[in-house]
């Protein structure tokens, strides 16, 4: 009898097992290594002793029972998870699977001259040739940017950029004119930006991804505005009534929205990570903050009185540094891994290693660059930091993305991503 493979699409695990000792199909598996489920497509030939053979194309679902490796799992989908293809155990099937790497072959050379035009026709036009700034900037970069050797591209309009730059500067100098004015009116255009920044969030989402494309095929972003509004306002509205507790849940939220409604072409994202995960990452930065503050507490308390060393005083500068460094740096690492490494499209899933410490010593060194050199070296610092990131991704399957069809898609506006930057709100994943 036929040996068949069953590999995991979100960790590679795999295992071997028998065609005739496969169950009934409808079962969902989970991966023991992973924790991540998934359904298995195929067919079983009637014939006990010919060979097992595994169409994906096939309706039939089956999973391979708990002494195989896999475990049942009851947890309940967001979105279908995406199909695992089982293939016969031959070397040829063995070959198909691949790691695609992101490259960066932009270097700082190149990108100064960008960067020194774009700031200064910023400066003599005012302002008004930020959106070809933008444009130049991001072609540069996503030109640079490979997937198994093939570029991204960024197509956006500068002209619709403007057309949104100008809304968005109307909308910030209506609001600074309105502080000068009256704190209610203030306050009542604040309310109005709350009211309206899930739509910032989605517009801006959806201008960005249709104007990306790989292989000439663009990404997309389809997305439930009802379901915007609740991960980016209502639950954010909670997190004060919980003391922060809810944050972490919010974040995964947001990050399992922005990722399960984008798609390359007519394939979907998938996600499969659990508040858990983010929980664990938050989990540092949740207890630090306790710790200082009753730090600081006692020792305000303890050293003017005379009963505490006056060295006891910079315990509580350690702690708000030490969570200040966590908050800036390990935080935002250990989302991108997360996030990255639970992101999976069609047979294909990310793996992100980025390292805190490696980080650490990149924003210190480019910080002091960019200082001693007044701002000279900042074309050197980003293209640094963005050949690092680029490094350590990676996109690992079965065949490669050529195959993905393309989805029609339509103009869109610019006027929420400029809002969104203008306030300084970060949209990306």
């Amino acid at each position: 009898m036929a040996m068949i493979t069953l590999s995991c699409p979100h960790c590679s695990f795999s295992t071997e097992m028998s065609g005739a000792t496969l169950p009934p199909p409808g079962t969902k598996a989970t991966c023991p290594r992973c924790k991540g489920y998934f359904f298995l497509q195929g067919s079983k030939p009637s014939g006990g002793s010919e060979p097992v053979v595994i169409d994906p194309s096939a309706d039939l679902r089956i999973v391979p029972q708990v002494t195989s490796g896999f475990d049942a799992g009851n947890e309940p989908p967001s979105l279908p998870p995406p199909p695992v293809m089982a293939t016969p155990q031959t070397p040829a099937a063995r070959q198909m699977r691949r790691t695609l790497a992101f490259t960066f072959t932009g270097n700082a050379r190149e990108y100064f001259g960008i960067w020194i035009v774009n700031t200064l026709l910023r400066i003599v036009t005012l302002g008004i040739y930020s959106p070809w700034a933008k444009v130049r900037k991001r072609r540069y970069f996503y030109g640079n940017t490979l997937l198994d050797d093939a570029p991204f591209d960024y197509l956006a309009d500068p002209l619709a950029i403007l057309k949104g730059w100008f809304i968005a500067g109307a909308f910030f100098g209506l609001y600074s004119l309105a502080t000068r004015v009256s704190t209610l009116l203030a306050l009542a255009l604040m309310l109005v930006f709350l009211g309206v920044f899930p739509w910032v969030v989605v517009r801006s989402r959806i201008f960005n991804l249709r104007n990306s494309t790989l292989r000439n095929i663009r990404f997309g972003f389809s997305p439930e505005y009802g379901q915007a509004y609740r991960v980016f306002l209502w639950w954010q509205l909670l997190v004060p009534f919980t003391l922060g507790i809810l944050w972490p849940y919010v974040i995964y939220r947001q990050k399992r929205f922005l990722v399960e409604n984008s798609s390359y072409g007519s394939t979907p994202f998938r996600f499969n990570a659990t508040a858990g995960q983010y929980y664990r990452v938050f989990f540092p930065f949740l207890v630090l903050i306790p710790v200082a503050l009753a730090a600081f507490t006692g020792l305000t308390f303890l050293v003017p009185k005379g009963t505490g060393s006056p060295m006891l005083a910079v315990v509580p500068t350690v702690l708000f540094s030490l969570t200040y460094l966590v908050a800036l740096v390990y935080v935002p690492t250990a989302l991108t891994n997360l996030t990255w490494n639970s992101t999976s499209i069609d047979r294909h899933r990310f793996d992100c290693t980025l390292r805190v410490r490696d980080l650490l010593w990149i924003y210190f060194s480019n910080a002091l660059s960019i200082l001693f050199t007044l701002g000279m070296l900042a074309p050197c610092a980003a293209v640094r930091l963005a050949r690092y990131r680029l490094r350590h991704l990676t996109a690992s399957g079965v065949g490669g993305f050529d195959l993905v069809s393309a989805a029609a898609a339509r103009e869109i506006g610019a006027a929420g991503e400029e809002l969104g930057d203008m306030l300084g709100f970060d949209l990306g994943l």
